[in-house]
């Protein structure tokens, strides 16, 4: 079988992918999504509970305020209204007792300055270390933040004043999540970057976004509008091999059929790229094999009656790091950087975490489990080390007909949904720069306004945040 030809093919329909092909339809450019499974939405995504009968997500996803393009692309699908915003982050520590962070009425970046003076599970010592470790991130030029891309974040916090104690309860209980890996092995620069972006950058940046239904609900919009675009999504179409083709552009080899391309947009893990992609790809890449991966957990229990009294909290000193309120008693835990635990039985982990949940929250202790699903992905996000860009390709890796896109690409970013949307408008920017470009201004990422210190009224210069 073969299908018609198309511009552009795109290999994955994760949230790369899906970008990618909004994104082109938009500038009416005919492409072809092809996802192996028979949903879209890729790691991020959902699978079908036969038991419940409902859509579960694999592991709780969520976005920040300073998601721009995750945001932008949200709206140009028109799923944004299906978002809840949270502006109160509570954390719960071992003796159940919760504090929340929350925007005041000062600028940012002094926005969350109350907040974090009234942590309760920390001591004032460390409060005062915590300020002193934001206001050296806040100084540091772009220039010197690169520089550190080499250093792990535990070793510039030892050397910033940061004790062991205040490492593991504040700083680990934040970066665990959101770079799924701890301090003593994450790049620091991008370890800054979540503060500096995520929490700083702007009074709106920390807020924590989560669907009102399965994720899937999110991408079935994006699939409507790739179709409506005249664009083709195909799904459950397992890509074989793409061949060079005689003359020009590719021939790309499904199970189903072939599919003439003049051009590829590569979204798929760099785990199973040498699979399909001819030598002439690979020799552009460099040694991904030297990539290292991080695994998730996520843990969904089901109890006789709710009992959580918020919606979404992170648990301080806690093997489980962080429990979301899906409603009717079912609650969602997650595990970050999971390698001690990902081989253990799901009962282990299942009653693992009743018991962490009991510990940190008195009421779940007179409420009896139903049942549980664990859900492993071994493989969930590539390991954020230092020096890891040196592994990462940009969109353009030198080639007319073939680029580069998913959350393991170069985009400034970890492996969030934010960092693949980004590749994938990247992606199509690259691609417009070679071949539209008249239309390459038109996939600029927007962003939110950055709140350096430079820019505060001079009375607020140099204050400890």
């Amino acid at each position: 079988m073969s299908f018609r030809a198309a511009k552009v093919v795109i290999l994955g329909g994760g949230l790369a992918g899906l970008a990618a092909a909004v994104r082109l339809g938009e500038l009416g450019v005919d492409c072809h999504l092809l996802e192996m499974r028979d949903r879209l939405g890729g790691r991020a995504g959902s699978f079908r509970d036969v038991e419940q009968n409902q859509w579960l997500d694999n592991c709780q996803h969520v976005l920040m305020g300073c998601c721009t393009a995750l945001i932008d692309f949200y709206q140009r699908i028109g799923v944004e209204d299906r978002i809840r915003w949270h502006r109160t982050i509570h954390f719960v520590d071992e003796r159940g007792r919760m504090d929340r962070l929350e925007a005041d009425g000062l600028p940012a970046p002094l926005h969350l300055m109350g907040s974090v003076a009234d942590l309760g599970f920390l001591k004032l010592s460390e409060k005062w270390m915590v300020s002193r470790a934001m206001h050296a991130m806040l100084k540091l030029g772009e220039a010197e933040l690169s520089a550190l891309h080499r250093t792990d974040f535990h070793t510039w916090l030892r050397i910033h004043g940061q004790s062991e104690r205040l490492i593991e309860r504040f700083w680990t209980t934040v970066i665990i999540s959101a770079l799924n890996e701890e301090p003593r092995n994450a790049a620091a620069d991008y370890a800054m970057r979540v503060f500096r972006d995520g929490f700083l950058g702007h009074r709106r940046a920390y807020e924590v976004g989560l669907a009102k239904g399965s994720l899937q609900e999110l991408y079935d919009p994006a699939g409507r509008a790739i179709e409506r675009a005249g664009n083709a999504m195909l799904c459950s179409t397992r890509v074989e091999s793409v061949e060079p083709r005689p003359g020009g552009g590719w021939s790309v080899r499904t199970n189903k059929g072939e599919i003439a391309a003049a051009h590829v947009i590569s979204c798929l893990p760099f785990d199973g790229l040498s699979r399909i992609a001819p030598a002439k790809v690979m020799s552009k890449l460099g040694p991904l094999e030297r990539i290292e991966v991080s695994p998730i957990v996520g843990v969904h229990l089901w109890f006789a009656r709710p009992f959580l009294p918020v919606p979404l909290a992170a648990l301080i000193g806690s093997p489980l790091h962080w429990v979301f309120d899906k409603g009717g008693g079912h609650v969602h835990g997650v595990i970050s950087a999971a390698r001690g635990l990902v081989d253990q039985p799901g009962e282990v982990i299942a009653r693992m975490a009743v018991e962490e949940i009991r510990r940190c929250f008195p009421e779940a202790r007179r409420i009896r489990p139903v049942r549980h699903r664990v859900i492993k992905e071994k493989r969930a996000t590539f390991a954020i080390r230092p020096g890891i860009d040196d592994l990462r390709p940009d969109a353009d890796i030198g080639m007319e007909d073939w680029f580069m896109a998913g959350d393991w690409c170069r985009t400034g970013w970890p492996a969030t949904m934010e960092g693949a949307v980004r590749s994938g408008y990247r992606a199509v920017e690259a691609w417009c720069r070679r071949h539209r470009p008249e239309m390459a201004d038109q996939i600029a990422i927007p962003d939110l306004p950055r709140a350096a210190l430079a820019t505060l009224p001079a009375r607020l210069r140099g204050v400890h945040v």
